[in-house]
């Protein structure tokens, strides 16, 4: 007789326990949407084009901008569910540790791109040096920057698309939707600084997913690469400089405004391509040590 009560009030707490479980399944639906809206109105994809701007190096430091804006808000939305990385499953683990991987060879690939640039550069200052004294010395090394096309193959292997199982836990499922998220941000951002320094702009145009949010990012991130398509600006700048040093040879006029033009072409291009690689550099340090503590919080749960 005495479980009597106690039964009854089994039965009358039930009902709460599903409130509950629908109050949290609504919590956790608003905390994915305000993720999603911190990056939507962010003020880097709602800001309008400024139409005169030239350089790429300001929609390069955009990408990077955005990149870390989206990785601040994922980080958010795992504190604002109470859903610590140690907690994740497998599933959750294993696709964020393939993010980072792919993001660090997207990110070493923006390094070797930087080289490349700079090994360019170098020979053409040489050539630069030689044209007083020698023009036909001068011609070997005043060669048009070419592109690298170092990072072609990247855009097969990164993949944004995830699989959320059945019966995965409520809170696994909105991690797993917004890592989907991160990684198209990720992947579409890096691929339009690494397209717009080695001209493989095909395949980050490839990505899609049904998400509505993806779509929008895909949208406005293939306007800027159709944009961008060829050589950053600056480089476009050397190969112009150097066609007009070619001209004022040519032609027997002074080439010492060409030359300095060719200079001034080459310093621009030199601050760029630095500015890139320490964004680069520092987004692939951040993203190592992420990667390690994240495998290691994997292998200790294992």
């Amino acid at each position: 007789m005495l479980l009597f009560p106690a039964k009854i009030g089994l039965s009358l707490k039930f009902p709460f326990n599903l409130d509950n479980h629908h109050h949290n399944s609504e919590a956790l639906s608003a905390s994915l949407h305000h993720f999603r809206s911190k990056i939507i109105t962010h003020h880097i994809l709602s800001k309008p084009r400024n139409e005169s701007e030239s350089s790429s190096l300001a929609r390069f430091h955009s990408c990077f901008e955005l990149m870390r804006v989206s990785s601040k808000s994922f980080a958010d939305l795992v504190v604002e569910v109470d859903y610590p990385t140690t907690r994740w499953g497998g599933e959750a683990t294993e696709e964020y540790l393939n993010y980072t991987l792919n993001l660090l060879n997207m990110l070493n690939s923006i390094s070797s791109s930087v080289s490349h640039l700079n090994q360019a550069k170098i020979s053409i200052l040489h050539g630069l040096s030689l044209v007083r004294n020698s023009q036909s010395s001068a011609g070997k090394y005043l060669k048009k920057i070419a592109t690298s096309n170092l990072g072609k193959d990247l855009g097969v292997k990164a993949s944004t698309g995830i699989e959320i199982r059945a019966g995965s836990d409520e809170k696994e499922r909105v991690i797993l939707e917004a890592l989907m998220i991160l990684k198209k941000i990720g992947f579409l951002a890096i691929g339009l600084v690494l397209s717009g320094l080695d001209c493989s702009t095909k395949p980050y145009l490839e990505f899609g997913t049904d998400d509505p949010l993806n779509r929008v990012l895909e949208s406005r991130f293939c306007k800027e690469m159709r944009e961008m398509e060829g050589p950053m600006e600056e480089v476009n700048g050397v190969n112009r400089a150097i066609e007009q040093l070619y001209g004022s040879i040519s032609s027997g006029t002074s080439d010492e405004a060409a030359a300095k033009e060719l200079k001034g072409r080459l310093e621009v291009l030199e601050n760029s391509i630095q500015s890139i690689d320490k964004e680069a550099k520092k987004e692939m340090k951040t993203k190592e040590k992420d990667h390690c503590r994240r495998s290691s919080i994997s292998d200790v749960v294992e």
